[in-house]
């Protein structure tokens, strides 16, 4: 099974928790620039590019500004930012099982590169907000990982969780599995996964490949 899948990884929320760190860069350059965009406003958009965020929130005539103080403070404070449940036992599975797998983020490439050293992480693909012009939902980032995959490679997973990571998945032509931690993982006759923990990962998708191998078997 393992010789022929990637998976691909949204960061935010999905590998890490860095929703509070978010909260707390918000909130700072609320208060430097005195915007009058609260927290919820911003979190509704996570997901996206972050200058389109700035549109969504009517900020574009400051966005310069925004960025330049919330990623500042994002990389200043990167150490508040913890582990998903499992990513350590997940990652060690890939390792061992020869995965391929990758990182598909909405981060600028200055801060992200904090966290996978914090982290320890080091995807075989990196693809940042600075890699490609258009970001999650469109697929640019996806155009971009398949052009530096093994051509061995028939199936690709992509794990996040937002509804901007699922419509990625779509547009993409991934395998989407979603990441709940307010959850319980199950597997879903639809092919559909959830894992509250990313150490389940693995076992879903040996269900899901044996079940697939039935199918063909039986056909």
């Amino acid at each position: 099974m393992t010789d022929n899948i990637h998976i691909s990884f949204d960061l935010d929320g999905t590998l890490i928790d860095s929703i509070p760190l978010m909260k707390l860069s918000w909130e700072n350059v609320n208060t430097k620039l005195n915007l009058g965009t609260g927290w919820e406003m911003y979190r509704k958009n996570i997901g996206l590019p972050f200058s389109q965020i700035c549109k969504n929130l009517s900020l574009e005539r400051v966005e310069s500004e925004v960025y330049d103080l919330y990623f500042s403070f994002n990389k200043d404070n990167v150490d508040k930012i913890k582990p998903m449940d499992g990513l350590k036992e997940c990652i060690e599975w890939m390792d061992v099982s020869n995965v391929d797998w990758s990182i598909i983020t909405s981060k600028p490439k200055i801060t992200t590169d904090a966290i996978l050293e914090l982290f320890d992480l080091n995807p075989k693909v990196l693809i940042t907000a600075d890699d490609v012009e258009n970001g999650k939902p469109c697929v640019d980032s996806s155009q971009l990982l398949t052009s530096q995959l093994n051509d061995k490679i028939n199936k690709i997973y992509y794990v996040g969780d937002t509804t901007i990571d699922h419509l990625f998945a779509i547009n993409s032509g991934f395998e989407f599995i979603e990441f709940n931690q307010l959850s319980e993982s199950q597997y879903i006759l639809n092919n559909r996964l959830v894992v509250s923990n990313l150490s389940d990962i693995k076992y879903y998708l040996n269900e899901l490949e044996n079940r697939n191998a039935d199918i063909q078997g039986a056909g």
